[in-house]
């Protein structure tokens, strides 16, 4: 991971996807990566782990929000989102802008209903 600065604000994009990696590697990439940025000022991981080449859900996608469901991480994530229910207009999405309105100005476009991403806020 290229070395974040200090005081950088806005998304930082995790692709897990990136050189195929086996579901281990990519959730050992994951953890890695979380654990580097919480000593940062960064706040909001967008991590691309795809959604599976049938577009059923791939096994890095099940791998990661299992990890995310079963609070693995609870000491480093404050909430996390799956893409495809942040659509403008949707409850999840409601819900992300009542807990974190500075977020609106940040989110790309490429987010928005996408079952490839999963989005992180971390703790402060």
């Amino acid at each position: 991971m290229p070395e974040v600065p200090k005081k950088l604000a806005g998304i930082y994009t995790l692709n897990l996807e990136h050189q195929l990696p086996t579901v281990d590697q990519a959730i050992e990439k994951f953890d890695r990566t979380l654990e580097e940025l919480s000593d940062t000022a960064m706040r909001v991981v967008k991590v691309i782990h795809g959604y599976g080449s049938g577009g059923k859900g791939g096994r890095i996608k099940e791998a990661v929000r299992q990890e995310l469901i079963y609070q693995r991480r609870s000491h480093l994530i404050d909430s996390f989102y799956a893409g495809e229910d942040l659509v403008p207009g949707k409850e999840t999405y409601q819900e992300l802008m009542k807990r974190h309105p500075t977020l609106k100005s940040i989110l790309t476009k490429d987010i928005f209903g996408n079952a490839g991403i999963t989005l992180i806020v971390l703790k402060r």
